[in-house]
């Protein structure tokens, strides 16, 4: 009897799926980048407009207004109608949005371009879920979930050097024109190099259809399901607390949008250029841990994702706390608690709930689930955010008038923890690359443990 030499590990980046993951954090980057400047520039807009607190917070909830109730219905959607059919009108609606922020003049003008940009904001987070779901199954899948989620946070990490100097020294309104035109390459990329499974991707060989499949363990994977089989996924208990638990867990990080550069510009008089050049070093810290959260997942808790996704919320509690604690300190220390360690919840947790959605459930209703719990998440970001403004504390001084917004935050972030633990546990595997076609597979695909 012959023995068979283990086959490589397989890799995110190889075949057409490559380029499809490529194209994905693409887009993924550029939206977010486009949302990370709205918040960053926030002392710049405010300014100009002439608004108070409880405006800046009205404005900024405004796009979370529009955002949530699109987050579930794109998500349907995409399950039933395709996930690149809905990033596509995502990218075209933020470009064009981004772009009529230079005629944007008063405080109602700003709350409405703000709602419709959510709205349009809202065809990105579960299509981009679903097909990852597709296309990696496994551990494989949460390495990819993971550096997706990456490619959002790492436009915080640019964000900085590219639109607080030009706001610095032109204007926030040539911000917001320069970034949208990045939404030209990525709605190219979109049309070139996605599709909604992969045998419809154009160039692809039937030997990476066949490993794609393999690496589903047999099962089929639709292009398309029924309202009623997306229907029958919630009835799931450990589907309901987990939507639940999504919906708090990373809901405070909405919260350091307009409150983190507001405390640093307005409240501590720091330089913008100086922000520009320091802000990245701080936000790089959960952009890097993304890279490495699908691994530790599968190493760690012996694949066991209900532990990892109680973590994230518990790093997110800390960071705001200490910077309640710390609102005195440095201005750098106390950026690097609210910005950085308490951003690890956002890899964390969402760099893992997508493995354990397929999991609990199957690969195509990942977007119909992620929708949402993302929808329920933005919720009640909008509802916390749109009260914020009546939280800063004036009769304080300096950062120590936003301490309220960060106590708030940190309950959310421990009250999220419950439902994780009230969770039914989904275990994922380090995947292998599968046999040839002809012999067994060898890939370990997400269990459920009892």
């Amino acid at each position: 009897m012959g023995i068979t030499a283990p086959a490589p590990a397989l890799r995110l980046l190889s075949g057409r799926r490559g380029l499809m993951l490529v194209t994905i954090l693409f887009v993924n980057f550029v939206v977010w980048l486009d949302s990370a400047k709205f918040s960053l520039l926030n002392p710049f807009w405010s300014a100009d407009l002439h608004l108070t607190p409880v405006q800046i917070s009205s404005v900024t909830a405004s796009y979370l207004l529009g955002y949530f109730p699109l987050l579930l219905l794109a998500g349907v959607l995409a399950d039933r109608i395709g996930a690149k059919q809905m990033l596509i009108i995502c990218v075209i609606g933020v470009t064009v949005l981004s772009a009529t922020m230079a005629f944007v003049h008063t405080y109602g003008e700003m709350w409405w371009r703000n709602f419709v940009f959510g709205i349009f904001f809202g065809f990105l987070w579960a299509p981009s879920q679903r097909l990852l779901s597709v296309w990696f199954p496994g551990a494989l899948g949460a390495r990819a979930t993971s550096t997706w989620m990456s490619s959002t946070l790492i436009a915080g990490v640019i964000a900085p050097a590219i639109a607080l100097p030009l706001a610095n020294h032109l204007s926030w309104r040539d911000a917001f024109l320069i970034v949208a035109a990045l939404g030209v390459p990525a709605l190219v990329l979109l049309f070139v190099f996605t599709a909604n499974k992969p045998e419809k991707m154009r160039g692809i060989s039937p030997d990476e259809v066949l490993q794609i499949r393999a690496e589903h363990h047999g099962a089929e994977v639709r292009e398309k399901l029924t309202f009623r089989e997306l229907a029958a996924a919630l009835k799931n208990r450990s589907v309901l607390t987990m939507v639940i638990a999504t919906g708090l867990a990373t809901t405070p990080t909405w919260l350091s949008g307009p409150w983190l550069p507001y405390g640093l510009i307005t409240l501590e008089g720091v330089n913008p250029d100086t922000i520009a050049w320091v802000s990245p070093f701080i936000a790089l810290i959960p952009v890097l841990f993304g890279l490495i959260n699908g691994t530790l997942v599968a190493r760690f808790f012996g694949g066991r994702t209900r532990p990892w996704l109680a973590l994230g919320p518990a790093c997110g509690a800390i960071g705001f706390i200490l910077g309640v604690v710390l609102h005195d300190s440095s201005w750098v220390v106390w950026g690097l608690f609210i910005g950085a360690f308490a951003f690890l919840c956002d890899p964390m947790f969402w760099g893992t709930v997508n493995s354990y959605w397929a999991g609990i459930a199957r690969p195509e209703v990942t977007g119909t689930l992620n929708g949402a719990a993302a929808a329920l998440q933005v919720a009640v970001g909008w509802f916390i955010t749109d009260l914020s403004g009546n939280w800063v504390d004036t009769s304080a001084t300096g950062r120590a008038q936003l301490d309220t917004i960060w106590i708030v935050g940190a309950v959310l972030f421990a009250v999220a923890i419950v439902p994780v633990l009230l969770s039914r546990e989904v275990r994922v595997h380090q995947a292998v690359a599968a046999a040839p076609p002809s012999g067994p597979s060898h890939v370990r695909t997400p269990e459920v443990a009892p």
